[in-house]
């Protein structure tokens, strides 16, 4: 009997928690507010139906302002809009302008992308072969003079102009 008595006390302890769980459906947790709803507020029509029935007349005006007279005269508002309608020349010249150095741009990008550029390198400090730190230097790989590169670098050249100019001789005859 008193194994079960402890697991009827806690039983016992939870029915309440339970039940009250389960009639309370409603957030407000008042029973007599269920039936009531709060009384009609007055909703006023808003700025916006006015600024629509006033952007009415206004537009048949503009719109009437707008004609040319019997006389085919242009009205003020007209001569207004035209007198901003320069811009367009401005604009045209403005994009024939950037049309052209765009595609000139293109024709260089392409001539340059597509031409065989010179192997030839312009030595303007040879010595720079030789400098570096005198320390970590491999065995044998110490400072040397480099005349023998600068002299084949220049026969290499010399040969290349002599080519350059038999083509041309031949190209005239």
């Amino acid at each position: 009997m008193l194994a079960l008595r402890p697991k009827a006390v806690r039983a016992a302890e939870r029915i309440p928690t339970a039940v009250s769980r389960g009639t309370r459906r409603y957030a407000s947790g008042h029973g007599a507010d269920h039936g009531h709803h709060a009384e009609p507020k007055a909703e006023p029509l808003g700025p916006q139906l006015w600024i629509l029935l006033a952007a009415i007349p206004i537009s048949v005006g503009v719109y009437k302002m707008s004609k040319p007279d019997k006389d085919g005269k242009t009205t003020g508002l007209t001569q207004l809009m035209d007198k901003y309608s320069s811009y367009k020349e401005a604009y045209a010249a403005r994009n024939t302008l950037h049309t052209n150095m765009s595609e000139q741009a293109a024709f260089d990008s392409n001539l340059y992308k597509n031409s065989k550029g010179s192997k030839h390198v312009d030595l303007r400090f040879p010595e720079i072969f030789n400098t570096g730190s005198p320390y970590n230097i491999v065995a044998g790989q110490s400072a040397r003079g480099i005349d023998e590169m600068v002299a084949h670098y220049q026969k290499v050249n010399v040969d290349a102009d002599e080519r350059r100019s038999k083509a041309l001789a031949a190209k005239e005859n």
